[in-house]
């Protein structure tokens, strides 16, 4: 049988014909083609010759100790309460995308999948002083990369936000981000710290959506990764405001940061790094790192340290150690039996059931917020099936 073709219309005043499938019913007004429908008419051509091509998935442009963190096109996110070294996580990140062949610094794991890919690194930073601070900072990633602070690197470009009102940040970002596109060729890794700075208001959904929709575009038309710094709201592990909210619906990887508690809930040096979504792998587990004086940055903590740390937690059997573990094994939409659960909880904590079970009435009575393989928010949820009781995470209401 004959394929049949799309039909070109010709508009009435003069603009560019559409091609129409075949079959469609027309009437006799003129189609008015407009520029957005001229935008999807040519994805839809796009998507066409893709969905008969075999689909090759992007390659990890970085991991760590193995595990692939950052893919091409997507946007990621490290988080975390103030003071639990976002920045400096961010700082290494970039420093290992600029990393010299000769160079031996370990940067906590972090290496580039490919030593030949080339990208630019953009920082753009919205907090710390011009005079010491963001210099210091910027220093430090090129030292950490291999090269000498006087050296001019042309794939690392930063600027500051900080001068610029508030109101205007997000115009300003545009602007300079049309900028490096017009004089660079390189794919661009842009860094935001803090992202919720670079808008006039992070809990108005437009103000919010601006930047979203921004970031978007650079992702997919522009060959670009974004890594977006933003601070939690005070205990609480959600990231701030409208915007944050959005951006971890749209992000691809992840990255809770804080310190380990002790067992009297104090901070200890170790810093935890958890990841609460990786969409294009399974959730990897935590790395765990720490400032050093001597280095004057940080490092990846020892096996002694880290077991030490693990093994006060799971002797103690917190909530938050529960709640993680829930997550662990519901978060991919799996359901489990009171008594798998029970189970499964008593063997990985060494705890007795009745422990067990007053971590679980305590987080569900709360309804305490856990977070699924995709960082959504969820409550644990029990229902009656076939004479049993089952566990699963249901998505919070709000979401």
């Amino acid at each position: 049988m004959e394929q049949q073709k799309d039909t070109p219309i010709e508009q009435s005043d003069g603009k560019e014909s559409v091609n129409i499938p075949k079959g469609t019913s027309l009437n006799n007004t003129a189609i008015a083609v407009s520029e957005n429908l001229k935008k999807v008419l040519a994805t839809q051509d796009q998507l066409r010759k893709l969905v008969a091509t075999d689909i090759i998935f992007s390659k990890p442009i970085l991991e760590q100790s193995g595990n692939a963190v950052i893919f091409p096109h997507t946007i990621n996110v490290i988080q975390g309460q103030a003071g639990v070294h976002k920045s400096r996580l961010a700082e290494i990140i970039c420093a290992a995308l600029l990393k010299r062949h000769d160079c031996k610094n370990e940067l906590l794991g972090f290496k580039r999948t490919n030593l030949d890919a080339a990208y630019t690194v953009v920082y753009v930073d919205t907090e710390r002083n011009l005079l010491e601070q963001l210099p210091y900072a910027l220093q430090n990633i090129q030292i950490k990369a291999g090269n000498k602070k006087e050296d001019v690197l042309p794939n690392f470009q930063y600027i500051s936000l900080l001068q610029v009102k508030r109101k205007d940040r997000f115009d300003t970002l545009n602007e300079y981000l049309n900028h490096l596109r017009l004089t660079n060729n390189q794919p661009l890794f842009i860094v935001l710290d803090v992202s919720t700075d670079c808008i006039e208001d992070f809990n108005k959904a437009d103000k919010s959506m601006e930047l979203i929709d921004l970031m978007n575009v650079a992702v997919n038309d522009h060959n670009a990764i974004f890594l977006c710094v933003i601070h939690e709201n005070p205990k609480s592990d959600k990231a701030r405001g409208h915007f944050g909210t959005e951006l971890m619906n749209k992000a691809s990887t992840v990255m809770q940061v804080g310190f380990e508690k002790d067992e009297q809930q104090n901070d200890t040096e170790l810093i935890r790094a958890k990841y609460l979504k990786c969409r294009s792998t399974a959730r990897h587990t935590p790395f765990y790192f720490k400032y050093c004086k001597d280095a004057k940055g940080l490092v990846l903590a020892s096996d002694k340290e880290i077991s030490d740390a693990v093994n006060s937690r799971k002797h103690k059997a917190g909530i938050e150690d529960v709640i993680e573990h829930l997550e662990m094994y519901m978060g991919d939409g799996t359901t489990l039996s009171r008594t798998d659960l029970l189970d499964k909880l008593c063997v990985d904590f060494s705890s007795s059931y009745r422990t067990m079970e007053s971590r679980i009435k305590e987080i569900f009575d709360s309804k305490m917020e856990l977070r699924d393989n995709e960082a959504r928010v969820c409550h644990l949820h029990k229902e009656t099936a076939e004479k049993q009781i089952i566990y699963s995470l249901k998505q919070a209401e709000s979401q």
